[in-house]
């Protein structure tokens, strides 16, 4: 896996084509519908992406490489910004997928440092991701990367053991079809027999841990 591809620059220019979406513009909605007992009062999104989650809490700010909406601040998660304990909830949906080993390191140890105590970190990722089926080839220079810059792989073990060497405390990560849920609300009310017969796979990983 070629991960030179996504490098800062290419990362940049990759999301300041207009046309870029987002999984966060369809999945907001239901992450927000998850999260709404530990959404606290100063919220920070972190790689906000188009803005999709915050533009749903209005008290909420943003941070990206790219600021595609009023409210996100333009910087870098692993050096963020803001004093020590300045946020009591701290978003990181489908963001950490896209970090190398070094920036996951380093923008985890900036949440922590950011949250105020007892203060909600609420996570999405994909669960057990298979990166190779995404992986696309350059037609000019024959290198492989993924087509939309994934890195990390994460399952409910993984996340439990990163969190807690972060000394964050978990209190809720489950596997869910947070997609599916988002595209069909009428049929979310069936989803644990959508899953038992194999329709629908719980291909996302939702995770809240308390920083202590």
């Amino acid at each position: 896996m070629n991960l030179e591809k996504w490098d800062k620059s290419s990362i940049i220019n990759y999301h300041k084509q207009p046309e870029r979406s987002y999984a966060g513009d369809v999945l907001s909605p239901e992450i927000i519908r998850l999260s709404k007992k530990y959404i606290g009062n100063s919220i920070l999104d972190v790689g906000a992406g188009s803005g999709a989650l915050i533009s749903l809490i209005p008290n909420a700010i943003g941070v990206d490489l790219v600021s595609k909406h009023p409210r996100i601040i333009r910087g870098d998660i692993s050096t963020i910004s803001f004093k020590d304990q300045c946020f009591d909830t701290v978003f990181a949906t489908e963001v950490l997928e896209h970090l190398n080993d070094e920036t996951l390191e380093k923008c985890l140890d900036e949440i922590h440092r950011i949250l105020q105590t007892d203060g909600c970190l609420i996570i999405t990722v994909p669960n057990n991701e298979d990166l190779k089926k995404n992986m696309v080839m350059c037609p000019r220079c024959g290198s492989k990367f993924h087509r939309v810059g994934h890195m990390q792989i994460f399952d409910v073990n993984r996340m439990r053991d990163m969190l807690e060497k972060k000394r964050f405390e978990i209190v809720r990560i489950e596997c869910l079809s947070i997609g599916f849920m988002a595209k069909h609300k009428s049929l979310k009310h069936f989803k644990y027999f959508l899953e038992l017969i194999g329709y629908i796979e719980s291909n996302s990983l939702f995770a809240v841990a308390i920083k202590r």
